[in-house]
């Protein structure tokens, strides 16, 4: 009876849990609290770097605050409903970065095999489809490394160098087409340079890039 009534609970939106953000209490679906989403908002970073292989990039938010909280769990926490919240709140931004630069199609840096096995999904997927925009899984990771946060810049470049490879069946599908290139962290921008120079070798005409946040 107990979890008949817990479950009935459940689909009237009534449930109640805690928030993983400030541990205050969170009632309905939503996997954070009304005051933690709410801080999930367009803030400009300004930083101008230039990475290799990228002809332009933009960050929806510094990787500060409640957004840093939500990325940080949702791949350690493996929260995957806060993915697709996430996914919710970049749309409208991502869309127009998308068109402002006329790509034609997207896609994301994926994680290794491994590391979706472990995590049950896979992060920047799941965070595109909380966008609701339609995507293409053209990239393949075929190193695995340990979490790239633990690394020094130097330790970066080498983990990630040669870590993707584009999909046989998707080559054609690259061939002279803008491609806008979706990840959830810009840190030294060494992952996203090593995806884009592969999507380039397979004749992509020009490689954008958009992250959920940048790391200063």
């Amino acid at each position: 009876m107990r979890s008949y009534l817990l479950r009935s609970l459940h689909s009237l939106l009534l449930t109640t849990g805690t928030c993983p953000l400030c541990r205050n209490r969170v009632v309905g679906a939503s996997p954070i609290c009304e005051l933690c989403s709410a801080k999930i908002v367009k803030k400009s970073a300004m930083d101008e770097r230039l990475i290799p292989h990228i002809k332009r990039w933009r960050a929806f938010s510094a990787y500060e605050g409640e957004l840093a909280e939500a990325i940080i769990s949702v791949k350690f926490q493996h929260l995957k409903p806060l993915a697709n919240l996430i996914g919710s709140k970049v749309q409208t931004d991502l869309l127009e970065f998308k068109e402002e630069n006329r790509c034609d199609l997207i896609t994301y840096v994926p994680v290794s095999w491994r590391r979706k096995v472990i995590r049950g999904f896979d992060h920047c997927e799941e965070i595109l489809k909380g966008a609701g925009l339609e995507f293409y899984k053209i990239l393949i990771r075929v190193r695995h490394s340990k979490p790239l946060a633990q690394l020094s810049r130097e330790e970066r470049i080498k983990a990630v160098k040669g870590a993707f490879r584009v999909s046989k069946s998707k080559r054609e599908l690259v061939k002279e087409r803008r491609v806008l290139l979706f990840d959830d962290i810009l840190t030294t921008g060494s992952t996203a340079s090593q995806a884009a120079r592969e999507l380039m070798q397979a004749g992509a005409k020009e490689v954008f890039l958009y992250t959920v946040a940048v790391q200063s």
